[in-house]
């Protein structure tokens, strides 16, 4: 018996460890195209390429990259309820592109400190709103499909 709860234990660690691996995986794979966007508007940008680096990153890679993440973390329930809470972090860190690239650029040319756009915060936490919704959506369906097939086994 104390081998089988030995067995029990180890396999729970296992699976603890490499949920949270993938987690650090999944938020440093975001945080990297995250700071890939502001690498690239401070280095690899000229003035004319403005409005193509703000349709790229700022209206397609960040907002797919923030729901995709987010899809992930609802459909493998990380952090449990607390989840939750993520977006606004993502919402954080959608202003945040924006105040470091184009506001920042305008700090630097004027001379002045300009305040961060707050309303970038529940643009992006909508986004992981919507995202962290159809995962944990996934995550239901995909549990009751299971629960019908045991039931028929």
């Amino acid at each position: 018996m104390s081998n089988y709860l030995n067995y029990l234990e180890e396999s729970t660690n296992t699976v603890k460890s490499k949920n949270k691996l993938s987690l650090i995986i999944l938020i440093v794979v975001y945080l990297g195209i995250w700071a890939v966007s502001l690498i690239s508007f401070w280095f690899f940008n000229s003035g004319s390429d403005a409005q193509g680096y703000s349709i790229m990153y700022l209206w397609i890679l960040l907002p797919v990259t923030t729901f995709i993440v987010s899809l992930i973390i609802g459909k493998n329930n990380y952090w449990g309820h607390k989840k939750w809470f993520v977006t606004i972090g993502f919402g954080l860190m959608y202003m945040l592109a924006e105040y470091g690239t184009f506001s920042a650029a305008n700090m630097v040319t004027l001379k002045k400190i300009n305040s961060p756009e707050f309303i970038m915060i529940p643009m992006g936490a909508i986004i992981s709103l919507i995202g962290m919704g159809i995962g944990v959506g996934i995550r239901y369906v995909s549990s009751q499909i299971k629960k019908k097939e045991n039931k028929h086994l």
